[in-house]
């Protein structure tokens, strides 16, 4: 066998295996990472392609590409991210540190906020700017405009210690009371803002809402009413026992919610009216901030609430002729006069004296809102709903005596003079004067 016809030794064909094996750069392959081949680069132009170069020699414009790979790998070794430089201030503490970035994002905050309200807030508001003197007399003004329906001057103390006795004597009641001077604007104010169970006393305002309607004309006083079976309760009234289609004019109902405290009646114009919410609104205008409408009548759960201060504005308006007209406030207090209940504030009182009032009574509450027109020419509103046990009958004596005591102050505000009787102008002063020693016979309760 000659020599081109023995078959290749070992390292040869293991020699050409990884020749065949190598993969092609050019074709996508992956490069070798065992054995680095140099990488002949172009020649930037005007260099001499000289073999005699000593200084490059036989690969003189060849690049190792071992000496990139081993800058690459030197460079890897340094660290990410790198150390921040050292800093003249000590380190902080991390809760220290989140601590001042709170309270600077709350400053920033609070900035925000403060621009907010200085835009938002009206110029002319009086509470903007200004002293506490200022501020005070501005209160002042409010409560005056607030008051001006009732404008009070001073409050009766020594009639108001009278009353705190009189329920001092029964301490299982607790009344709230209410009385004012039409003509002086005195008052005695006995838990008078106090929200109570309102009861019948409610339809007071009620009966005014309706008079203002018909003063605006959306209801006429003949206007024809049918009864719903849905508006009929039982209670104080007559009109329960007639069928549903029962037919009244609008004046009819409102007269029988009063003189007679039906309760049929007051439904009947609750829903004429356009219901709770409507007349809680005409309520709040009108200033009484505890009078507020939440279910029909009998409500004998006491929801529908008043106070005493609120009964006695109501006649306020009417004496000052204000929300309804003079002709509508007249058909109001003739109606008023008219109440078949006349056992409570009205039983204090002369028989000369003429009373507009309104009763209510649950078995929790007792209560009466009456206007008094004293023979003297005075007139005084007055206000009383006594809290008791349930169907407690020392609160209507207690009324009584409350009216009495009321209107003994009342009507010797003004002193009554008889046609006759001598004036201090017309005595003589060589008239004889009555022996000293002698006693005056005691008055007459």
């Amino acid at each position: 066998m000659t020599d081109s016809q023995q078959p290749p030794s070992k390292s040869r064909r293991a020699g050409r295996s990884r020749r065949q094996r190598r993969p092609n750069p050019a074709a996508g392959g992956r490069p070798n990472t065992g054995r680095l081949r140099a990488i002949k680069l172009p020649q930037p132009p005007g260099r001499s392609k000289s073999p005699n170069n000593a200084a490059t020699g036989m690969f003189g414009d060849m690049v190792d590409p071992s000496r990139h790979v081993r800058r690459t790998r030197r460079n890897s070794r340094t660290g990410w991210p790198p150390e921040p430089k050292s800093s003249l201030l000590p380190k902080l503490p991390k809760p220290l540190i989140y601590g001042i970035r709170l309270l600077i994002i709350g400053l920033g905050v609070a900035a925000i906020a403060g621009t907010v309200l200085s835009v938002l807030t009206p110029t002319n508001q009086p509470f903007a700017n200004g002293t506490a003197a200022e501020t005070q007399s501005t209160v002042t003004a409010e409560d005056a405009v607030e008051d001006n329906v009732m404008p009070r001057t001073h409050e009766l103390s020594e009639l108001k210690t009278r009353l705190v006795e009189l329920q001092e004597l029964i301490p299982e009641l607790a009344p709230s009371i209410y009385v004012f001077d039409l003509d002086t604007g005195n008052y005695v104010d006995i838990s008078g803002t106090a929200a109570i169970s309102a009861a019948s006393t409610i339809k007071l305002p009620i009966l005014v809402a309706f008079f203002k309607a018909v003063d605006e004309g959306k209801i006429t006083v003949d206007q024809a009413m049918a009864i719903q079976s849905s508006q009929i309760v039982g209670g104080s009234g007559d009109m329960q026992t007639q069928p549903p289609g029962t037919r009244y004019t609008a004046l009819e109902v409102a007269t029988q919610m009063i003189i007679n405290s039906d309760n049929t009646a007051t439904n009947m114009m609750i829903d004429l009216l356009g219901g709770a919410a409507v007349l809680n609104q005409q309520f709040t205008d009108w200033g009484l901030s505890a009078t507020v409408l939440n279910n029909p009548l009998p409500d004998l759960e006491g929801t529908n609430t008043t106070s005493t201060r609120d009964l006695v504005r109501m006649f306020a308006h009417l004496h000052q002729g204000e929300i309804v007209s003079l002709r509508s406030r007249d058909r109001m207090m003739n109606i008023l006069q008219r109440t078949y209940n006349k056992n409570l504030l009205p039983t204090g009182v002369e028989e000369t004296t003429v009373s507009y009032n309104k009763t209510g009574d649950i078995g929790s509450i007792l209560g009466d809102v009456a206007l008094m027109d004293l023979s003297n020419g005075k007139r005084y509103a007055i206000a009383t709903l006594v809290q008791r046990p349930d169907n407690d009958g020392r609160a209507r004596e207690l009324i009584r005596r409350i009216s009495q005591t009321v209107y003994q102050t009342m009507n010797n505000a003004i002193p009554v003079i008889k046609p006759g009787d001598p004036t201090p102008e017309t005595v003589s002063p060589e008239a004889p004067q009555p022996d000293s020693s002698t006693p005056e016979p005691a008055p007459a309760e």
